[in-house]
Formats: C-alpha cells, sequence, structure tokens
C-alpha cells in the first residue's frame, strides 16, 4: 500500500513540475514538392478524373499538405489547396532552423595526369572526341558519372576518364562583406545546351530546373564561379562558365571595367591569299560558284558563318568565300583588342601515334605519311570530314578531321557517333523498385532497387550528353507504384521504356542476363537490339530474351522492355555488379542498343 502511494506522488511530482515551466516547441519537419515538368495540371482531387483548378510552372516548389496513394496535396495560397501526381515531381523534407547558415561555394578543377588524354562529347568510349586534355593542364570540374567526370576546358564541356585525372577542391565560406560576390541585375544568354539550376551555387546543389541555350536570365548576384540567376518561375544557382554575360553587374568593386570598347569599324576588309578563290551562292563547299577573285584582291567583308566569309567583290557584286584563303584587316576608329589568331593560322594537332595522312579525302586514298603525337599542320583547306593540310615543301594532303584536335577553327569536323541516332529521341528509364519496396536482397545485403538507380542515372547521362529527352520515373530512394510508372512514358510520349531490374532466385548459381518483352511486335525489335549490345558489354552469360508478362510492359503504350542485369542472389555475381566497371560496362550496353534500335 505505501508503494502504491509512492508511485502516485511521484506521478504527480511530476506532472506537476511538466506544467509549471515553459514548454520548448522543438522545430517539425516539413516536406515540400518542386514541379519536375514544364507545365503541370493541378486538379481538385488525387486523380486524373478530377477537374483542374490551376496550372505550376516546372522549378516551383510548393508546401505539401497531404499524400494519397500516388496523388500529393499542395498548398497554393494562403486559401488555395489542390492536387498534383506524385510521380512528376520531387519531393523533399525541409527543417526550419534559428538561423539560416552560410552558403559554402565548392570550386573544384581537374589536373591531368596522363599524356594526350581523349576528351569526349559524353561519358562513354562510343562518344566523339572532341580535343585532347594534356598532361599537367587543369580544368574546371562540373559533375561526375560513374568512371568519367565532366569538366569545361578550353571554352568547351566534356568528359575524361576519372581514373586519369585528380580532382582538387576548394571550398570558400562566404560572409556579407565577401569581396568575391557581387549584386546587381545583369543580363546573360545560356551557352549550353542544356543548363541545370541548383538550389545552391555548387555541383551538390539541388537540380531545381534548367535552361536551354541561347535562354536570356537575370543576374541577380555572383559567388566565385557560380551566379544567382533568376527567369519568371525559376530562381537558383548556375556556373557562371555557361553564361554569357551581356552587361555589367553593378557590383561595388573598384576593379576596372574589362568590358571591351565598342567597335565604330566602318568598313572590314580582307586580301585573298590564294591562286584563284571561287565565289559561291552560300556559306559552303556545295554553293554554286558565280564567280572567282585572285591572290592579292582586296574584297569587303560584309558577314560571317562558320568559317566562311560574304564578301563584296568587283562590280557590287556578293558572294561567299572560303574564310581561311582570306586574310583580314579592320578600319577602327577607336582602340581594340588585339585580333584573335586569323583563320590562315588554323591547324590540325595529332593526338594519336601513327595517324595517317592521305593522299585524298578519303580512307580509300593511299597513305603519305605517318604522323605522331603532338605533331602539327597547317589547315589550307577542307573536303567534307576532310582537312587539307601542308605538309612541307609546298606539298599538300589529306587528314580525317574526326582523329586530329585544331586550333583557330570555330567549327572542327567531328565524326558522327552513336549519339546520332538517339538524338531528340524520348527514353523513359524506369528504376525498379524503390523507398519500402527494396526489390531483390543479395547474399552480402545488396538492394536491388539501389543497384537498379545507380545503372540509370549512369544510362541518363549517357543518353541526356548524346541529346536525347531521357527522364527517370525515380531519382532518388522513393516508392512509385506501377500504374505511375506506365503514366510517366504514356505521358512523356516516349519512343522507348526501359525498366531495369537485378535477379534472384533459391538457386545461387544462376547467373546471366535476361531482357523481357510482352509484344512480339512492339517490344522484341526493342529487346533483341539491347540484349545484343548488353551482353558484349557485361560479358555474363546470355539468357537470352524472353516473353514476360509484367504490368510495366504490358499496360504500356510504347516499345517497352524490362532488363535483368544479373543475379544478387549468386555471391560472385553479386560482387561484380556492385562494380563501378560493371555499372559502366551495363549502362554503356544498354545506351548502344538503343543506338542500333534507333538506327
Amino acid at each position: 500500500m505505501i508503494r502504491k502511494i509512492s508511485t502516485v506522488l511521484i506521478c504527480l511530482t511530476v506532472i506537476f513540475m511538466g506544467t509549471s515551466f515553459p514548454t520548448v516547441k522543438l522545430a517539425t519537419a516539413a516536406e515540400q514538392v518542386t514541379i519536375n515538368v514544364d507545365l503541370l495540371n493541378v486538379r481538385s482531387g488525387p486523380g486524373l478524373t478530377y477537374s483542374i483548378v490551376a496550372k505550376v510552372k516546372q522549378g516551383q516548389t510548393y508546401n505539401v499538405t497531404e499524400k494519397k496513394n500516388d496523388w500529393v496535396k499542395i498548398k497554393l495560397s494562403s486559401s488555395s489547396y489542390g492536387w498534383v501526381a506524385g510521380w512528376l515531381v520531387s519531393t523533399k523534407t525541409v527543417t526550419p532552423t534559428a538561423s539560416t547558415p552560410s552558403v559554402t561555394a565548392n570550386s573544384s578543377t581537374v589536373t591531368s595526369n596522363a599524356t594526350g588524354l581523349r576528351f569526349r562529347s559524353g561519358p562513354g568510349t562510343s562518344f566523339s572526341i572532341i580535343g585532347v586534355f594534356d598532361k599537367g593542364k587543369t580544368a574546371t570540374y562540373l559533375e561526375k558519372s560513374g568512371e568519367w567526370v565532366k569538366i569545361s576546358y578550353s571554352g568547351k564541356q566534356g568528359w575524361v576518364s576519372s581514373q586519369y585525372v585528380t580532382l582538387k577542391t576548394t571550398s570558400t565560406q562566404s560572409t556579407s562583406n565577401s569581396s568575391t560576390s557581387s549584386t546587381g541585375t545583369a543580363k546573360a544568354t545560356v551557352t549550353a545546351t542544356s543548363l541545370n539550376v541548383r538550389s545552391t551555387g555548387s555541383t551538390s546543389g539541388k537540380v531545381i530546373g534548367s535552361l536551354k541555350k541561347n535562354e536570356t536570365v537575370t543576374i541577380v548576384k555572383e559567388q566565385g564561379k557560380w551566379a544567382e540567376v533568376q527567369k519568371t518561375g525559376l530562381k537558383g544557382w548556375a556556373h557562371l562558365d555557361y553564361l554569357k554575360k551581356s552587361s555589367t553587374s553593378s557590383s561595388t568593386s573598384t576593379s576596372t571595367s574589362t568590358e571591351v570598347p565598342k567597335e565604330t569599324t566602318t568598313q572590314v576588309t580582307g586580301t585573298i591569299t590564294a591562286t584563284s578563290l571561287n565565289i559561291r551562292d552560300s556559306g559552303s563547299l556545295s554553293g554554286k560558284v558565280i564567280g572567282s577573285v585572285s591572290k592579292g584582291s582586296k574584297v569587303t567583308i560584309l558577314e560571317e558563318k562558320n568559317d566562311w566569309y560574304k564578301i563584296s567583290f568587283g562590280s557590287n557584286k556578293v558572294g561567299w568565300a572560303a574564310g581561311w584563303y582570306i586574310s583580314k584587316s579592320s578600319t577602327t576608329a577607336t582602340p581594340t583588342k588585339p585580333e584573335s589568331t586569323s583563320s590562315t593560322n588554323q591547324q590540325v594537332k595529332i593526338i594519336y601515334n601513327g595517324t595517317n595522312i592521305r593522299s585524298g579525302a578519303s580512307t580509300s586514298h593511299s597513305i603519305v605519311k605517318r604522323a605522331n603525337t603532338g605533331d602539327t599542320f597547317e589547315i589550307v583547306g577542307t573536303s567534307g570530314d576532310w582537312y587539307k593540310i601542308n605538309i612541307g615543301s609546298s606539298h599538300t594532303a589529306y587528314i580525317a578531321g574526326w582523329v586530329v584536335e585544331t586550333n583557330g577553327v570555330q567549327t572542327p569536323v567531328t565524326k558522327p557517333g552513336s549519339e546520332q541516332y538517339v538524338k531528340n529521341k524520348t527514353i523513359v528509364i524506369d528504376p525498379g523498385h524503390g523507398g519500402q519496396d527494396g526489390g531483390a536482397v543479395g547474399t552480402r545485403g545488396t538492394l536491388e532497387k539501389n543497384l537498379t538507380l545507380t545503372t540509370a542515372k549512369l544510362l541518363y547521362d549517357k543518353l541526356k550528353s548524346a541529346g536525347a529527352n531521357v527522364f527517370l520515373t525515380r531519382s532518388n530512394d522513393t516508392y512509385i507504384s506501377l500504374n505511375s510508372r506506365v503514366s510517366t512514358s504514356h505521358y512523356r510520349n516516349a519512343e522507348a521504356f526501359l525498366s531495369l531490374h537485378y535477379d534472384s532466385t533459391t538457386d545461387r548459381s544462376a547467373s546471366g542476363t535476361t531482357t523481357y518483352y510482352y509484344n512480339a511486335l512492339k517490344d522484341a525489335p526493342l529487346a533483341s537490339k539491347i540484349n545484343t549490345e548488353m551482353v558484349k558489354q557485361t560479358k555474363l552469360r546470355d539468357r537470352g530474351i524472353k516473353f514476360g508478362n509484367f504490368h510495366v510492359m504490358r499496360e504500356n503504350r510504347v516499345p517497352a522492355v524490362l532488363l535483368e542485369l544479373g543475379f544478387v542472389s549468386n555471391p560472385t555475381e553479386e560482387l561484380t555488379v556492385n562494380t563501378s566497371s560493371y555499372q559502366e560496362r551495363a549502362s554503356q550496353g544498354i545506351y548502344n542498343g538503343l543506338a542500333q534500335y534507333f538506327k
């Protein structure tokens, strides 16, 4: 009895104490969504049958008030709410804090450790070589995709193998009086094909939207190599390497302006350097010859386009001539910066030992010389995909434009690779499982959902670099229903749908890759091409293409396949598929298969 009374007294004391002091209210986490599509319908209820009450734009962020199945209820204003499809938005958790931490800007550089390191247009050996990242040279780091690193070097964006470079990151803590940041409302034009806009001034910042080439934005402020940009419905950070400013910002910096004085050129003239130069009706070698001018003649340059000059010659005649046979000069009334290298100083630089130099512009012509890495030759003309070069002693020959690096050439020759076949194609990649659905579990604990997302992101990067319109059904560890995955395919008007998986069975000796299709006419051609290329790259046992009654294919109106990329239930194969080299090969194989299919 005494023990019971004591217990009651203790409880009363605790209650009394709890009401005697103010309650500390902890900050609670809230969810927000960011719109991932250009224009998204907001509906009155959680389903496609409900009426549309509003439309929201890509990059806009809203607070989440409720979730139901695959739908999310968002707060549009103080008194307005609506539902959006969960598979078309990105969700994040926001925890309120007492103070906002200062922003840390990461400035990363990449240094080449290899002689003649190939600089490619995309993250893979199938992409064309756009130059050489010489040993000891430094470039700006942009992002990483598996075993490849994207860099900005010599005015170009491209990819190099990560095993031949060293990455160095320098973090700079920003403060209110930082000398490295400037504010203003300068206008800038996007120079990249597609420029990511991030939540912070760093490559680790979340992508909240994107800008297309030639779009104009307002630069709010600058911080290191990043700029906070603003455009209708979108505000975030973008890398300055891909923004061309059209006016200077209103920075309080006292440094000398670097704006180039406007030219008051009244006439741009040129002198013909060729013995006899053809004048054509258009700016290309396929243009009709409408006249000719002799060496030493003076002409007036009216326009420049892709190394061709529109000129005035003779008695007020106008036509196009190859710019590399014209030595340009200008008459100006104000000082200008020294001219850059003229078109007559165009050169090729050899990037492979034993490169063939031929007597004509094709591989069927005889080899007249072999050149080694680092050799340079003056360009005297072009013929299709070949450069005509000066090899000394007044002799000329031809070299393939896609096996050399160029200097002074505005539009270098490139040999179209497999990217030409997937360019502008709309492809949906579906990383299997996610969230509470972990998928198969390997003998060492590998979760299928993690492997599928890794492979999907590598494949996404390759397709994006090739110019494809590519979309992921999920980009993080979230659960997406089968219906939503198919809905994404239909919403995007996909031309191919790929669901990525890793296999498991009670037989621990089972191994290999399998490609499934549902409809023999619609899906099997895609399955066949991908399976062939995937087996070539992964080197795993080929289990072939098979019929599979899977929802994501059965309910899909577009060509769709389901790929099983190896057995995590096989201890040896589980170790293999977890390696970065296998992930690279698997994603490359799928990419190659898509290229073959669209070809």
